[in-house]
């Protein structure tokens, strides 16, 4: 095998790769890359760790020699990264299972594993289910994905949701104590909706790939498995078992009562107010009244902080409490020149945080103590 690639384009697919590889598993060559050479396709780079997979297409490439070589990923995207910086192409050349790879100043050879071995990357299947713009994509995956349990237990929530009816796509995470909903439009859809959980780890990849030259992403589910394909990347990932809670019972109705704020202003605002809290006591005390938001804090063994924010309030005081970390999490993947909307009902009910028409965030509240 022997073929020429631009540095910049194999380090990134390589390192797409490298992603989806197994960190460390009893079975060496899940750890690994395939890196096949074809006349035909170009370059194709696969990696499987038996629960996603992903397989790059690099029409790009020059072929001088039809051949596959399989290498461990962490090894190959190591030394691209040195050898490719400040080079245009760089050559591999692969035989008897090991890869070469030579600039001017350096040699490296990576030693390999048998290709027979490799497990097959399933394809996309015949017919797509829906497709949607790969930018909005990614962004409801970062508007989601970091509200996913991640202590143990169950299963489900440690994983979104993925429904997918005509014409639209929504996805939702939720760990018990927040939950994150994002919708939007698609290109067809199942004529049946369709339900699935998909895994953090093909999203946060997912979000990875969307996020470069895919203008669209075609999706697909098939024997227990989602597909996600855009031009010639497919990525594929086995969906997790279990049963998702009925989360339109937890989202509360519309409330007057509320304010609208650049998400910027607020974040800042909670961001300065829990500078003092601590682990035993990570809670933010938001004082309602007349055209002003005081967010406050306190902790005996550190201090306490006080911070005013101004906004479009006319209701009557109200004092609520909330983890700021929960609402930051949120704030952060949102635009801060983009005014959001934050509504209750009463101390006891969820905050809600709306940011257009396609994204909720509800976060469950916690005790204030009176005269905190």
């Amino acid at each position: 095998m022997r073929f020429t690639l631009p540095s910049s384009v194999l380090l990134n697919a390589v390192g797409q790769a490298a992603g989806v590889a197994a960190a460390k598993s009893p079975k060496r060559i899940l750890e690994c890359v395939a890196l096949r050479a074809t006349e035909k396709d170009g370059v194709v780079i696969e990696a499987n760790d038996l629960d996603v997979s992903l397989r790059m297409v690099l029409p790009d490439a020059r072929v001088a020699e039809p051949g596959v070589v399989v290498v461990p990923a962490s090894r190959l995207v190591s030394v691209l990264r040195e050898v490719g910086e400040g080079t245009n192409d760089i050559t591999l050349v692969g035989a008897d299972n090991r890869l070469d790879i030579d600039t001017e100043q350096c040699h490296f050879r990576i030693h390999g594993d048998d290709p027979a071995e490799f497990p097959a990357v399933p394809p996309f299947p015949a017919v797509a289910l829906a497709s949607v713009d790969g930018a909005v994509l990614r962004g409801m995956i970062d508007r989601t994905l970091f509200a996913t349990a991640r202590e143990p237990g169950r299963f489900a929530l440690h994983g979104v949701q993925l429904k997918l009816a005509k014409g639209e796509l929504e996805l939702v995470a939720t760990d018990g104590r927040r939950l994150a909903k994002a919708v939007t439009a698609t290109e067809g859809g199942p004529s049946t909706e369709a339900r699935v959980i998909v895994g953090t780890k093909p999203l946060s990849l997912l979000s990875r790939l969307a996020g470069g030259d895919a203008p669209r992403i075609d999706m697909a589910v098939e024997e227990r498995r989602i597909f996600f394909r855009s031009g010639g990347t497919v990525l594929s990932s086995r969906l997790i078992d279990g049963a998702f809670p009925p989360y339109d019972q937890v989202i509360p109705p519309p409330s007057v009562r509320g304010f609208e704020v650049p998400a910027g202003d607020f974040a800042t605002a909670l961001r300065r107010a829990s500078l003092l809290t601590t682990k035993e006591a990570q809670s933010v005390t938001m004082d309602f009244a007349t055209h002003r938001l005081t967010l406050s804090s306190r902790a005996p063994e550190v201090g306490e902080a006080k911070v005013e924010l101004e906004i479009a309030y006319d209701d009557a005081p109200e004092r609520l409490g909330f983890n700021p970390v929960f609402i930051l999490d949120a704030l952060k993947v949102m635009d801060p020149a983009r005014p959001v909307r934050f509504e209750f009902t009463n101390p006891k009910a969820p905050g809600k945080l709306i940011d257009g028409v396609g994204y909720v965030y509800v976060v469950m509240p916690v005790s204030v103590a009176e005269g905190a």
